[in-house]
């Protein structure tokens, strides 16, 4: 089989540092699965607003070695839409961590010989765990602050909404959405929600957050308030967090910054192979296809 190029862009700014550590897993994770395949693994960062910029220039460029397929995870539901339509009938395509009406309709008239699929985290399940993990803190129940990803992020509303359907109606749970998925952007959501909630009693029990970059910014937000009282308040707050990526949320999670997270696998890993599968033996890549989410530590989720 001849070598195959892909071309896998991620989310987030690497010069500037704007990366958080799961996409950074994601990039580790394809460079490794790309030398066991004999694949040729590019990859670029982007920021959401930028992504389909770096994209038409790559993949347009006929100075470049030709991309044979694209695995990209697009920041909004209306990237996505963008990608599928500057791609269709070009070259074959992954999407990872997204899903919408638009992949089932675009794959009829992908092009014949092109793969079209998606490798995703099931984020509903994802905030399930994570709403098992608070109701395993808070038996007897307790404030909760969710702090998601971005407003318009499919993941962070999925996410959410999972996170709520396990805490159900008992456990009051306030919300407020991160801009990114960066520490920093935790330090602004937090104090984004103390700025209004310190007029009545901003004391909550738990913080679970759309991310482990999230949940420690949060924390360091509770650690650094003016107010004595509220600052030892918060601080005692459990709080959580999502990827656990094991240089960084499961050394959170061991030396007790965080109470938990939950174990979301790399998904560049799977699309590759897939990409392979189809290549060298002809199998479809699945249109919808998920990696295994789980609580970190085990048992954190309860029984």
């Amino acid at each position: 089989m001849a070598t195959r190029r892909v071309f896998v862009l991620l989310i987030g700014n690497k010069e500037r540092g704007e990366v958080n550590h799961f996409q950074l897993l994601q990039e580790e994770t394809a460079l490794a699965e790309g030398r066991r395949l004999g694949i040729e693994v590019e990859i670029a960062f982007a920021p959401g607003f930028d992504q389909l910029r770096i994209l038409k220039k790559r993949t347009g460029d006929a100075t470049l070695p030709r991309v044979d397929a694209v695995a990209t995870e697009p920041a909004t539901a209306s990237t996505l839409d963008l990608v599928l339509r500057e791609l269709s009938g070009k070259l074959g395509l992954v999407i990872l961590s997204a899903w919408g009406p638009s992949i089932e309709a675009a794959a009829p008239g992908w092009g014949a010989g092109l793969p079209l699929g998606t490798v995703g985290t099931d984020h509903t399940r994802v905030g399930e765990i994570q709403g098992r993990q608070v109701r395993a803190l808070l038996p007897s129940g307790g404030r909760v602050l969710c702090i998601t990803g971005p407003l318009r992020s499919v993941a962070a509303q999925e996410r959410l909404a999972g996170l709520k359907a396990q805490v159900g109606t008992g456990m009051p749970v306030e919300e407020i959405s991160a801009g990114q998925w960066t520490e920093s952007d935790g330090i602004m959501a937090l104090n984004d929600w103390y700025r209004v909630a310190r007029a009545r009693d901003p004391v909550v029990a738990v913080v679970a957050a759309g991310n482990d970059e999230l949940a420690l910014g949060a924390r360091r937000a509770c650690e650094a308030l003016a107010n004595p009282a509220h600052r030892e308040a918060l601080t005692k707050a459990r709080f959580l967090g999502v990827d656990a990526c094991p240089t960084f949320g499961q050394k959170l999670v061991a030396d007790k910054t965080l109470a938990a997270s939950v174990l979301t696998p790399a998904n560049t890993g799977l699309a590759l192979a897939h990409l392979h599968r189809f290549w060298a033996q002809g199998t479809p890549v699945p249109l919808r296809s998920f990696t295994e989410a789980r609580p970190w530590p085990p048992g954190s989720a309860g029984a």
